[in-house]
């Protein structure tokens, strides 16, 4: 019946003067996009549809204050009490020395008063008498409670926003992995049988890259003293540390440490509570924790940097979308990730153990969201050891001073979040991607943590570089958007192979 009304409703549109096979085509593709749609209703009411709220209800976590993040004082009271446990740490040089970063902070009070969110997710109209009035009045942010927790999957999007990224990003996103993940099984299938031999790893400047190179930075602690006899030994500590063990089963460690040296850039040594770490396993342990407990940080923030209210419709349109994306991925990300798990359990690429019912990635995922973000002010002291962190101090302070200039184009948009989701999410992928070339590099035959490799290699070839058919524009550079072309310009100057690739939103 239904094919045959897409008929009647083809001759009548005068498709009946389209050739017979063409006019095929377009019937089977209906066809078919007519059963994918009602499959992707069924996803939105399964996840969606009564089971959320939108950000101007008051039980949204992020109607409320975003959480702020931990002070750095509650981080080395941790790490400090954590270390106690382990004997290994006893003679650590660096444990005690954290400094009091005053200037600094007084520099981050003033951004987070230029990124500082309004009070309403409406944009500014006219009222009855010609005053201005504000979608407060429709219902408002909270500006006075703050959230318990960051959430990383909670903000709604309507049927028609979410048929839309299941039509023109979903289908790209999971060619994207699929692509990467049959490459993978017949690499690793041509290795194990000495078919091919991958360019040699040098993990000892592996373990600085990704310390250095990548959000993790935020976990340096500290530095040893000028003309120390140990040299510029900088360590990066780790309290209540998740991982998953060789039996799938999810851990957290009391404190994983990890010292390079800042003049080679190159490890020096590494702890995870009393076993000590060679470069290799710190490896898998650096890029577990990436995709595993710090990435998703980032995700999570990213929904307080967003907003999907109609009113933005025809006065930002490219803010909404690209908060359609982020939320849409953000979804993708927790919720859909998971349930992928099953299939690459029967293609062998992960262990069967993957699939306990207690989720143990779900886990590690939840234990970074919930444990926030710690004070960083002390990471100025990379400033000339670290392209990224030198990149991103200096950024910073171009965004918020343009987010203040441009802010009523964003209503009820925190502007660090804003910031964490498209600039820090976009470039913590792209040096994913340049940091590790190659997933073999991951060593699944560990015997101690290889079954976090085995994950890790699948996030590399398949969730960590672009998704290759998007319609739609997603950069910093070439948006023709105010805001975002004013900070691409500025950013450019610092650094422009990392402002090439500053995206609006997350699309990966």
């Amino acid at each position: 019946m239904i094919a045959g009304a897409i008929i009647v409703a083809l001759l009548l549109s005068g498709l009946y003067q389209v050739p017979i096979p063409t006019l095929s085509g377009l019937l089977a593709f209906t066809v078919f996009y007519l059963v994918y749609l009602f499959w992707v209703f069924k996803e939105w009411n399964t996840h969606f549809s009564g089971h959320r709220t939108t950000r101007r209800d008051k039980n949204s976590p992020s109607n409320r204050k975003m959480p702020p993040i931990k002070t750095l004082e509650e981080n080395k009271k941790l790490i400090l009490n954590n270390s106690k446990h382990h004997e290994q740490f006893d003679t650590c040089e660096l444990l005690n020395d954290v400094k009091t970063m005053e200037v600094t902070r007084k520099e981050n009070h003033i951004i987070r008063e230029r990124a500082k969110r309004s009070m309403s997710l409406s944009v500014k109209v006219k009222g009855r008498v010609g005053e201005m009035m504000t979608g407060a009045l429709l219902g408002s942010l909270n500006h006075v409670e703050v959230a318990d927790e960051l959430d990383m999957d909670h903000v709604y999007v309507s049927f028609f926003d979410f048929l839309w990224a299941f039509t023109f990003i979903g289908p790209f996103s999971y060619l994207l992995w699929k692509h990467g993940t049959i490459v993978l099984r017949i690499r690793q299938f041509l290795w194990k049988r000495g078919l091919i031999k991958p360019e040699e790893c040098d993990y000892e400047a592996m373990c600085a890259t990704l310390l250095l190179e990548q959000t993790q930075a935020i976990h340096y602690y500290a530095r040893t003293d000028e003309g120390s006899e140990l040299g510029n030994i900088a360590g990066f500590f780790f309290a209540n540390f998740p991982w998953v063990d060789n039996q799938c089963n999810y851990q957290v460690a009391d404190l994983f440490a990890v010292d390079i040296d800042l003049d080679t850039k190159r490890f020096v040594k590494a702890k995870l509570d009393d076993i000590n770490l060679n470069a290799k396993e710190t490896v898998i342990l650096l890029w577990f924790n990436t995709i595993a407990a710090q990435h998703v940080k980032l995700h999570a923030m990213a929904n307080w940097g967003v907003n999907v209210d109609e009113s933005l419709a025809n006065v930002n349109p490219f803010f909404r979308q690209s908060s359609v994306v982020t939320i849409m991925y953000n979804y993708f990300g927790y919720t859909s990730f998971n349930g992928f798990l099953k299939t690459w359990a029967k293609e062998g690429l992960v262990s069967p153990g993957r699939l306990k019912a207690n989720k143990p990635l779900v886990q590690a995922f939840n234990h970074g969201i919930k444990n926030n973000v710690w004070q960083h002010a002390q990471i100025v002291d990379l400033v000339k050891y670290s392209d990224f962190v030198n990149f991103v101090v200096q950024v910073r302070s171009i965004f918020f001073a343009e987010f203040e200039k441009h802010k009523k184009l964003f209503p009820g948009t925190d502007g660090e979040a804003m910031f964490v989701g498209t600039i820090l999410h976009s470039l913590d992928h792209c040096l994913m991607d340049w940091n590790v070339k190659d997933p073999l590099w991951l060593d699944v035959d560990d015997p101690r943590f290889g079954k976090m490799a085995e994950v890790g290699r699948i996030v590399k070839v398949g969730f960590v570089s672009d998704v290759p058919g998007l319609y739609f524009h997603k950069r910093f550079k070439g948006s023709g958007h105010p805001f975002y072309d004013a900070v691409y310009r500025k950013a450019a100057k610092v650094n422009k192979k990392l402002a090439d690739n500053m995206d609006t939103c997350i699309i990966k």
